[in-house]
């Protein structure tokens, strides 16, 4: 199950642009995620767009993994 949850992560990882998957894997990827402050730091954002980016790779995340396991779905929580 674990090595099912991986590919379909990777997968809908690799959907994303490099830089909402810098976001994801900094933000929930990461044993000490690092906060919206930080990372809008190093990119040149505010947090909030952070958070909006964020966010809309989640969306796209999810509607790329539609019909997989429950699991999966409880990341994006």
């Amino acid at each position: 199950d674990t090595d099912m949850l991986r590919q379909w992560l990777l997968t809908a990882l690799s959907g994303l642009n490099p830089r909402e998957q810098f976001i994801v894997r900094e933000r929930k990827l990461r044993d000490d995620p690092r906060t919206l402050e930080s990372l809008g730091g190093e990119l040149g954002l505010s947090k909030e767009r952070v958070r909006q980016l964020e966010a809309a790779a989640f969306g796209k995340m999810r509607r790329s993994l539609e019909g997989q396991s429950r699991e999966v779905h409880g990341f994006f929580g």
